[in-house]
């Protein structure tokens, strides 16, 4: 009976440290955003498809979404790569002349014979809207080059302790040409629009066409939502001002114009009359 009651105490202790442990583990996955800070590009490097190690400011020319999975995954980091696929497909901007995409694995076991296969996977799968191969690159690393990027953006993510795989967070990242982070759109599932505007604040003004600069004045960025939120208020004041403005105008183009004095009748000559000659 003894031995019977300890037994369950050991289970419920174990139990309760296992609790423990996995909320613990689950409070070190996450994002950490942090908007306006640059990470160390020159002193990052990564191997690409080809297996050849390249420094990651070789890559920011241009505007960048970034994002951190690792390619074995096929709960979240597969579907995450489809759906960035789908959308920038459904978008105005064009990948590899507007931006690039670089998605960089975690997991530093992997290697050049994965990259290849999944560049190969989601270049084929944007029949919409081909990509050139330099539009989106597939990089892996080691620990320490990794270690540096997740935490210069604030990508928390642990190892499953009972697995092989990991567990972290699904999140897209936009980065300007100089290695500012932009923006951040986290889940599953993403607007074409959301995207789009992400891009053109990450491009630090060099987005210059009229509807993209209407849309800025048109949205803006909820950090605690992380999506774009229409401001209605400013649609108001806007047409507001819009009004006023065509409304001055019809008023000035509709103004009558000043009818000419009438002239004095002792000055006009009547009918039949002579002048009178001295």
């Amino acid at each position: 009976m003894r031995l019977t009651c300890l037994l369950f105490i050991l289970c419920l202790l174990g139990a309760a440290s296992f609790a423990v442990a996995e909320e613990e583990s689950w409070d070190d996955v996450g994002i950490d955003q942090r908007l306006g800070e640059r990470i160390p590009l020159d002193d990052l490097q990564f191997v690409d498809e080809e297996g050849t190690t390249i420094s990651l400011a070789s890559l920011f020319d241009r505007p960048i979404i970034l994002t951190l999975v690792y390619y074995r995954c096929p709960s979240i980091c597969s579907p995450l790569l489809a759906e960035v696929s789908r959308v920038i497909q459904n978008c105005d901007l064009t990948p590899g002349e507007d931006y690039r995409l670089v998605s960089i694995s975690f997991d530093p076991e992997e290697g050049p014979d994965l990259t290849v296969l999944k560049k190969e996977n989601m270049l084929a799968a944007m029949e919409k809207k081909p990509a050139p191969p330099d539009a989106w690159r597939f990089l892996t690393g080691n620990e320490e080059n990794i270690r540096r990027i997740t935490e210069a953006v604030g990508f928390r993510y642990i190892r499953d302790p009972n697995e092989v795989d990991y567990i972290h967070a699904a999140v897209v990242i936009f980065l300007s040409s100089d290695g500012m982070i932009a923006r951040y759109l986290e889940g599953m599932q993403f607007n074409p629009a959301d995207m789009e505007l992400a891009v053109v604040d990450a491009s630090t003004g060099t987005a210059r066409a009229f509807m993209r600069k209407a849309q800025r004045l048109c949205y803006s960025f909820d950090e605690n939502a992380s999506t774009y939120v229409l401001q209605v208020n400013r649609l108001i004041l806007g047409l507001t001002g819009l009004f006023v403005v065509l409304f001055l105008v019809f008023l000035v183009v509709k103004k009558p114009a000043a009818k000419p004095e009438a002239a004095d009748e002792d000055d006009t000559p009547k009918p039949g009359a002579t002048e009178s000659v001295t």
